[in-house]
């Protein structure tokens, strides 16, 4: 169950008949909605020129409703959706924002003092929620096993930033830097991630390496399955690095991953 089935239950529950046009489409074509329907709970009869949904047996449908919907509370988070709907995803909520970080060099993150070396060097990485940070270099890295060993590539000058799950605007809007360099796969989605960092960070460069087209007529792969669907901003992007990496892309349905720049 979803959150549109409760709120339609929830007002049939108050008012004992809707106007089927405002029942959504979605809940018209559930099984749920078909069997209260067959088994003479719900009716639909005609009404002027439209059809009219009614309860036509109470208590099952009360019994329906909290078989259905064990809580009315409302609380956003996934132990609320499963209380709520029994469905961990039945509606969208706010994740909190966890970032791993590496560096060689002190950082202010969320207004303290950190040395990212001696946390680098001791556990590997260091990792926050919701960060606030301040610094003069950072790098984002897309892919974690990248992220681990970004520093062969670009050396201990950057504070290296890897999110857990996808980077979204509003996780990266406390984050103060006066250089911001980008390093994802060469795709639709590394792109697409490129393009959510330089939304926010006019200063963000994708990186491309020099000999980027003759990785990527070696090494890389077919283009197959979310990897093959383009954003629409990154089809409007006008940036020439995009651009570029984009009609690769497109012509020669690969992409590269970015792995293949780091030397183990």
């Amino acid at each position: 169950m979803k959150e549109i089935d409760f709120k339609t239950y929830k007002i049939l529950k108050v008012e004992k008949s809707v106007s089927l046009k405002k029942i959504p489409q979605s809940v018209c074509n559930s099984d749920s909605f078909e069997n209260l329907l067959q088994s003479g709970i719900l009716s639909k009869r005609k009404k002027g020129r439209g059809y009219i949904v009614s309860i036509e047996k109470l208590p099952e449908f009360n019994v329906f409703f909290k078989n259905s919907f064990p809580t009315d509370k409302i609380e956003y988070s996934k132990s609320a959706n499963i209380k709520k709907y029994r469905d961990s995803k039945a509606r969208q909520i706010k994740n909190e924002s966890i970032f791993f970080i590496r560096g060689f060099h002190n950082a202010t993150i969320n207004s303290r003092t950190i040395n990212l070396k001696e946390y680098t060097n001791d556990f590997g990485l260091f990792a926050v929620k919701n960060p606030k940070i301040k610094t003069d270099k950072i790098c984002f890295v897309e892919n974690l096993d990248t992220f681990l060993k970004a520093e062969k590539l670009f050396g201990s000058k950057y504070i290296y930033l890897h999110k857990y799950g996808r980077i979204g605007i509003d996780s990266i809007k406390s984050i103060v830097s006066n250089e911001i360099l980008v390093f994802v796969d060469y795709d639709f989605n590394g792109l697409d991630e490129f393009l959510r960092i330089k939304s926010v960070f006019n200063n963000a460069t994708l990186f491309v390496p020099d000999n980027f087209e003759t990785l990527f007529i070696k090494y890389s792969k077919t283009l197959k399955g979310n990897k093959a669907q383009m954003s629409t901003r990154v089809k409007t992007s006008d940036i020439e690095q995009v651009i570029k990496i984009r009609e690769f892309v497109i012509r020669n349905n690969r992409f590269l991953e970015q792995e293949v720049l780091i030397d183990d």
